[in-house]
C-alpha cells in the first residue's frame, strides 16, 4: 500500500502473498502490510493485535515479521495463546514467520513496563510439533504448547544477537567466540535479542484431514 492513510478491517482483501509486519510502530516495511494498533505511526491497518480474530484471511499470509512486539502482547496467557494461534492461522503452510524479541537478561526488556513475556529459544521450540512429540516420547517435563494450541512452528534458525560492547570485544580479539558464548550463561547484559526464523507447517492437519 502507498497510503498512509490507515485502512479500515472490513477493506482488507484476501489477497494472495500477502506479508505483514505486526507491530511495525515507526519501522514500517515499504513491501509489507504494516499493522499497528498506535494511530501516530500512520499503520496501513490500524489494529489492536490482542484482538483476535485478525482481518485476514485463513492462509492468506506468506509472511509475518513480528521486530519487538510479541513481548507486548497477551499479559493473560490465554490471550498470547489466541495471538499465536491467530499468526498460525492467517499463515499458509510453508510460510515464515520472522521474530525479533529482547532477551530476557538485558536492560530492554526490563527498562520497558509496558513488556509483559520474556522470551529465550526454548520458548520458541515449544511451538514445534517435533519438539514436542519428542518430548512427550521421553517424558519430559516441558509444557508442550504445539500440541496445546494444535499449531507448528518449525525452527529454521533460531541465535543471539549479541550487545554492541561484546560484539566489539570479540572483534577486537579481546575475546575468542566460545568464550563469549560462556559469558552469555553466567553474565547480564550480553544477549541484547533472541532472532528466530520459523516455518509454519500444517502437514499435520492435512494429513488427518
Amino acid at each position: 500500500m502507498t497510503d498512509d492513510t490507515p485502512v479500515p478491517a472490513s477493506r482488507v482483501a484476501p489477497t494472495p502473498a500477502l506479508k505483514l509486519s505486526i507491530g511495525c510502530g515507526f519501522h514500517k516495511h515499504p513491501e509489507f502490510i504494516n499493522v499497528d494498533s498506535f494511530p501516530d505511526c500512520n499503520p496501513d491497518v490500524l489494529w489492536d493485535l490482542e484482538r483476535t480474530p485478525w482481518p485476514f484471511e485463513d492462509d492468506s499470509v506468506d509472511e509475518i515479521v513480528a521486530r519487538h512486539i510479541l513481548e507486548h502482547l497477551g499479559q493473560a496467557p490465554q490471550t498470547f495463546f489466541a495471538i499465536i494461534k491467530e499468526i498460525y492461522r492467517v499463515v499458509r503452510h510453508n510460510g515464515a514467520v520472522r521474530v525479533a524479541v529482547p532477551h530476557p537478561l538485558h536492560t530492554s526488556f526490563f527498562s520497558d513496563p509496558t513488556h509483559v513475556r520474556s522470551f529465550t529459544k526454548e520458548t520458541f521450540l515449544m511451538l514445534s510439533r517435533r519438539h514436542n512429540l519428542n518430548w512427550r516420547d521421553q517424558g519430559k517435563n516441558v509444557t508442550l504448547l504445539a500440541l496445546m494450541l494444535d499449531v507448528n512452528f518449525d525452527p529454521i534458525d533460531i541465535h543471539h544477537l549479541y550487545d554492541k560492547p561484546w560484539r566489539d570485544k570479540v572483534a577486537r580479539g579481546e575475546m575468542t567466540e566460545d568464550q563469549l558464548r560462556e559469558a552469555e550463561t553466567s553474565q547480564f547484559g550480553v544477549i541484547r535479542d533472541v532472532i528466530a526464523l520459523l516455518r509454519v507447517d500444517k502437514s499435520h492437519r492435512q494429513q488427518s484431514s
